[in-house]
């Protein structure tokens, strides 16, 4: 157990350090990156989407709720996000950062391997389940505010296809595969054994594009916002998933894996949005990082106080 929670920190740290050090030589510069997000959504997520989803197997009446109630914290964190920005006056580069990291926690890298290490394959079951509501979130809601928001360029227009793909693409891929799970269409064994090998590389992938375009300091004057995020992930939202799992009377597991998935820091995904579509990257690297520190010290005191 703690060998794969190892590996899988292994994976996240080795390709963002990775990518940034290609980032730091020129060698993965901003448009190659951009290259390569591109064909990792378009041609491997689309496949990893549908492989996993026509095999999910979730069980149990109250968890249909989890992934319900993880999307309605995932909208919730827009209204105070969206509050602070016009507050602190953020330009719109900086509004759509904001709003992005708001939005997407680190509920994967994070979230699903806490879960796994203290109870092992149900948590990580529970923990995947939540996660249901990203992809959809992400591609029709993350997108739409990042083209919203990003700074108009020259470049600006040639994201647009690229958006409409990134929509499309994985999408269909994720609705195949529900489709071949709902009609009871068996899986071949060996594309399980396909997709235990696409999952890491498509996620290193994104890791090492996005890593290759993360600026790591200094964040000086960024500290007000880092504290707002923080306050966004580790008050606001988990008493919106308490509030939201004691209204559904959710217990035991289901229960655990709300709110531990409700506390998490911001993800790497509004990363990749702020190179695509030319947000505040600098700003975006900021949240992220600051957020992800404090969680360390973070789960050791609020895990402990949601165990069941």
């Amino acid at each position: 157990m703690l060998g794969r929670l190892a590996s899988s920190w292994g994976l996240f740290i080795g390709a963002m350090s990775l990518g940034w050090g290609l980032g730091q030589r020129g060698v993965l510069t901003e448009a190659r990156a951009n290259r390569l997000l591109r064909f990792a959504v378009k041609w491997l997520s689309p496949v990893v989407l549908c492989l996993s989803f026509w095999s999910l197997e979730v069980g149990g009446r109250g968890v249909a709720w989890v992934p319900i109630i993880g999307a309605l914290a995932c909208l919730a964190a827009l209204g105070p996000s969206w509050l602070y920005a016009r507050r602190a006056h953020l330009n719109r580069p900086q509004t759509g950062s904001f709003l992005t990291c708001a939005m997407f926690s680190n509920v994967g890298y994070i979230g699903a391997f806490v879960a796994f290490a203290l109870f092992g394959e149900s948590g990580y079951g529970v923990g995947v389940w939540y996660l249901v509501y990203f992809t959809p979130c992400f591609y029709l809601i993350g997108m739409t505010i990042a083209m919203r928001f990003g700074s108009q360029t020259p470049d600006a227009a040639a994201t647009s296809p690229f958006s409409e793909e990134l929509r499309l693409f994985p999408f269909a891929g994720m609705l195949l595969g529900s489709l071949l799970h709902l009609t009871h269409c068996p899986r071949p064994e060996v594309l399980g054994w396909v997709n235990h090998v696409l999952i890491p590389i498509d996620t290193a992938i994104h890791l090492m594009a996005v890593g290759s375009q993360i600026h790591v300091g200094p964040f000086t004057g960024f500290w007000k916002p880092a504290l707002a995020m923080s306050a966004i992930k580790f008050v606001y939202t988990p008493l919106v998933s308490w509030a939201l799992a004691s209204a559904t009377r959710l217990d035991g597991l289901p229960r655990f894996v709300v709110l531990l998935q409700g506390a998490m820091p911001v993800a790497v995904s509004p990363l990749m949005l702020a190179v695509v579509f030319r947000l505040d990257r600098r700003f975006s690297s900021a949240l992220w990082f600051f957020t992800n520190l404090l969680a360390i010290p973070w789960l050791f005191l609020y895990v402990p106080l949601i165990r069941p």
